[in-house]
């Protein structure tokens, strides 16, 4: 009697708990959606001003899953429908998804193909660019820019065969976009290119033990250290334009999410994010009051 009477409580429990799924919604009586983040602070920071904008002017809300590894986990719970929305960037339409995709430096052909092809295998919607760009890119000392009037890469060459690089190890072996292209494009190399950890890299320049970096467009410790990065004349760094996607499903159901990613578009230039992330990253502050800061001083929150 005991093990069935325990068998029934245990069937009516699981059948509560599988009929409670898929029925959460928002305090206010809206849906709850999920949107997803990778571990970089600028795609939190999208994703963070998402949610505040769909809570401030609908009845729904947006929970936030972020750090997760990689963008192929992203795109792996868009297909489970897991996530309903999602901050990528342009670029990861090369990074082996496609076959038929073709390889461009130009910022409007990787967008169209990354909207078209993503948009066809995971059924979303690929929005127009935020408006900031996080790729590689080249930088030295302010100083030493200023001094020399070095502007772009092409005018590093000069210096180039006294300087000392200071890369991740991903980049002297990336094929397309790494070291080897890098040489054969812009014609020259670094005296030394060494491989190292990002923070490293950083502390080197700052101490003078290195030169040159490469760095993200968006790195807070090109401002923490008063770092220029120089323009890529020659088109070589691939774009990655950061954008929002949803869910096509979600967004025809409840065109007023359309309406407020929309208005995201063009919202945060390169610059400004990097400030944001400067912030977050070292002035330790949290990505939610700086976004609700950088809102309000847009005039898109009260």
């Amino acid at each position: 009697m005991k093990i069935k009477s325990f068998l029934v409580v245990s069937l009516v429990a699981l059948m509560l708990l599988i009929t409670g799924c898929g029925d959460e919604s928002s305090a206010d009586g809206g849906e709850v959606f999920t949107a997803a983040a990778a571990k970089n602070t600028d795609s939190k920071i999208n994703v963070q001003i998402l949610k505040l904008l769909v809570e401030d002017q609908t009845s729904h809300e947006v929970e936030i899953v972020q750090d997760l590894p990689a963008s192929a986990q992203i795109f792996a719970g868009i297909d489970r429908g897991e996530f309903d929305f999602a901050n990528l960037f342009s670029g990861e339409v090369y990074n082996n998804y496609f076959d038929d995709v073709e390889y461009s430096t130009d910022p409007g052909k990787t967008l169209k193909q990354a909207q078209k092809f993503f948009g066809e295998k995971y059924d979303i919607k690929w929005y127009d660019p935020v408006g900031f760009i996080n790729n590689y890119s080249i930088a030295v000392n302010r100083d030493f820019a200023e001094k020399n009037n070095v502007e772009n890469l092409t005018q590093l060459e000069e210096y180039a065969d006294e300087m000392v690089l200071g890369t991740d190890n991903a980049w002297i072996e990336r094929e397309n976009d790494g070291y080897e292209g890098f040489k054969e494009t812009y014609g020259y190399k670094f005296a030394e290119a060494r491989g190292m950890d990002v923070a490293l890299m950083y502390e080197g320049i700052a101490n003078g033990d290195l030169d040159v970096v490469t760095a993200y467009t968006v790195d807070p410790q090109l401002k923490e250290y008063d770092l220029k990065v120089l323009k890529d004349d020659k088109h070589f760094f691939p774009p990655y334009e950061a954008s929002l996607v949803a869910r096509n499903s979600v967004i025809e159901e409840y065109p007023e999410i359309d309406k407020i990613i929309e208005s995201t578009v063009g919202l945060i230039s390169t610059e400004e994010m990097t400030d944001l992330i400067y912030e977050v990253d070292i002035e330790k502050r949290s990505i939610k009051e700086v976004s609700e800061e950088f809102l309000k001083e847009k005039g898109m929150l009260d």
